[in-house]
């Protein structure tokens, strides 16, 4: 695959959405802890007037202990459904959920007064629910001139792009931003070259989404296109996006279904990101707490190994050497050095074998219990791979003198991921060199496994999993 690798600016209403996100997400995020205060003192507060009515019914400490747990179960929720008007459905059985620890409190009292229960119940109810309109509509109005809009680009310069664009701007609740379009045919003008900038051709979006925020593209091409389509897919199929075709005519079996349409045609989603807005966030945050975590109790277990390589032969304690990350981008890896200075491969072209004369003394204890590769913390740390993800690989790297993206054709697709420290590959054996066809068939399809069942919960298995596979290597891993 050819990448052109011209950088492309985004444009200036992009930056300022993303300036806009920091204001917008500190905004909401005041105003839904404020609810949740809200809530919490609605709750409070129909217990109160309960007590009042039955004074049996449970004690102060009680009815503060059922507060709280309904505020942590009510934070949690917030946090997995991330929206204030995905709430409603859960105030009942949330509520209820307290209630219940309610009833098994009053076990140990004389009597149940079931109408203070009601009052207690309909009271709070009544005012969560109140509360969490007062908050959407607050979201809705206070934060509308800062609330980021979607950024989203074309791919061709069609009618029906065009139409879609004035479709855009015509509905004011629209949450999209156009912020331009790709068309390998820049020579030929068509509807769009008026009305919105030209960000490069298809191969830009490489390098546009990396310095700006898109995640959703939609391409402007008939349905009689298919082998163009399926060739576009192609180019684009290694990228986190969302790619939607825009319908020039209207198929019968697609009218009138689903949220995404345009004029009433519902849009085919041709291609969607490995992980979710909220699972990448979910990812980044693991990699950051898990680096700090362990930068801790690494620091003297690098100054040891540094002394070691010292002691035992001439040249740096760290190697740099570049390999292939996200989007297919280039970033230079660290690493322990385990081989001789004037023996080391730069380009990783031929690989290490079992008995290697470059490799030092220390550097075969390294290797055999992958400590040379506990530096890419920092890696992880800068944004530039992964706590769990597919190896990266470098980019001159072969199986049986051939590159490995000439071997698999779809090895691209691991580029849609950040590269890992360990991977799930590695966790089920296939650790070590992938000189052969098949160890790399073998490692790439546990890759492509891992990155279409992604889960938070996969993460933490390959996480435990790592210590034993570290502590027993294979007997091939050099």
């Amino acid at each position: 695959m050819n990448v052109d690798l011209r950088l492309t600016s985004p444009p200036a209403a992009v930056l300022g959405a993303e300036r806009g996100q920091w204001l917008y997400r500190g905004l909401y995020l005041a105003f839904v802890i404020g609810g949740l205060a809200l809530e919490a003192l609605a709750v409070l507060l129909g217990s109160m007037i309960a007590l009042d009515i039955a004074p049996h019914l449970a004690t102060y400490d009680e009815i503060y202990g059922l507060t709280l747990a309904y505020v942590v179960i009510s934070a949690i929720a917030t946090i997995v459904r991330e929206a204030v008007k995905r709430r409603e459905e859960e105030a009942a059985w949330l509520l209820w959920l307290a209630l219940l620890l309610g009833l098994v409190a009053t076990r140990s009292h004389a009597q149940l007064d079931i109408e203070a229960l009601i009052v207690w119940f309909g009271f709070s109810i009544f005012c969560i629910l109140g509360t969490r309109s007062v908050v959407r509509r607050l979201i809705a109005t206070a934060l509308a001139g800062c609330l980021p809009r979607r950024p989203i680009a074309f791919i061709g310069n069609s009618h029906s792009a065009a139409m879609m664009l004035a479709q855009i701007g015509a509905d004011r609740r629209s949450r999209f931003q156009t912020v331009g379009f790709f068309d390998d045919r820049l020579d030929r003008p068509g509807p769009l070259t008026e009305l919105l900038p030209c960000l490069g051709t298809v191969s830009d979006l490489v390098n546009y989404i990396h310095n700006a925020e898109l995640d959703e593209v939609y391409m402007a091409l008939p349905w009689s296109a298919g082998i163009r389509i399926s060739e576009l897919l192609e180019r684009l199929r290694f990228l986190p996006l969302t790619v939607k075709l825009i319908p020039d005519h209207v198929p019968p079996a697609l009218v009138g279904r689903g949220d995404g349409q345009f004029l009433g045609v519902v849009m085919p989603t041709l291609m969607i990101p490995p992980f979710s807005a909220a699972g990448a966030v979910f990812k980044r945050s693991v990699d950051i707490l898990g680096v700090c975590a362990l930068l801790f109790p690494l620091i003297p277990l690098f100054l040891l190994v540094a002394l070691f390589i010292k002691v035992d032969s001439k040249g740096p304690v760290l190697f740099r050497q570049m390999r292939s990350g996200q989007y297919g981008r280039q970033f230079s890896i660290l690493k322990f050095r385990s081989l001789h200075v004037a023996q080391a491969d730069a380009a990783a072209e031929t690989l290490v074998t079992s008995g290697d004369r470059r490799v030092t003394r220390v550097g075969r204890y390294l290797r055999k219990y992958s400590i040379d590769e506990l530096p890419q913390v920092f890696n992880v740390l800068f944004g530039q791979m992964s706590l769990v993800g597919p190896r990266p690989h470098a980019p001159r790297a072969k199986a049986d003198g051939r590159i490995y993206a000439e071997v698999i054709p779809e090895y691209m697709l691991r580029y849609r991921v950040k590269p890992g420290m360990t991977g799930w590959a590695q966790v089920n054996g296939w650790r070590g060199n992938t000189d052969t066809e098949e160890q790399l068939r073998k490692r790439v399809e546990f890759d492509f496994q891992y990155i279409g069942k992604w889960s938070p919960l996969r993460d933490l298995e390959i996480m435990v999993r790592t210590i034993p596979s570290m502590l027993m290597p294979p007997s091939g891993n050099v």
